[in-house]
């Protein structure tokens, strides 16, 4: 199983910068950590939005968290980096209206 440090390195490769989807506005992804591989994997990111700073903890268990259980192959890590990707423009977009992801994120300037 890799470590929490393996796959912040690993992860921080392809998730670290400004990040697109579409014609939407872009995040910023400054720093990312994983405190957590198992039994659920956690990833931490602080991240820069429309001039609004946001630390956004994303969990994932069962087979999204698998990707991160044996070696770290590319294949796994470019789909955990799709699912990271995908699933901080869905809390964005999401965060006003829904509970669930208004506690993913907490606004820190």
């Amino acid at each position: 199983m890799a470590t929490s440090e393996q796959v912040t390195r690993k992860l921080s490769q392809g998730i670290l910068g400004i990040q697109r989807q579409g014609p939407g506005i872009p995040i910023e992804v400054l720093e990312l950590r994983v405190p957590a591989v198992h039994p659920k994997l956690l990833v931490e990111l602080d991240v820069r939005v429309s001039g609004e700073l946001w630390r956004v903890s994303l969990q994932y268990g069962g087979p999204d968290a698998g990707l991160v259980s044996g070696n770290l192959h590319e294949v796994s890590m470019r789909t955990l980096e799709l699912l990271v990707r995908t699933n901080l423009f869905e809390w964005w977009h999401t965060k006003d209206r829904e509970a669930a992801s208004a506690r993913m994120g907490k606004r820190l300037a």
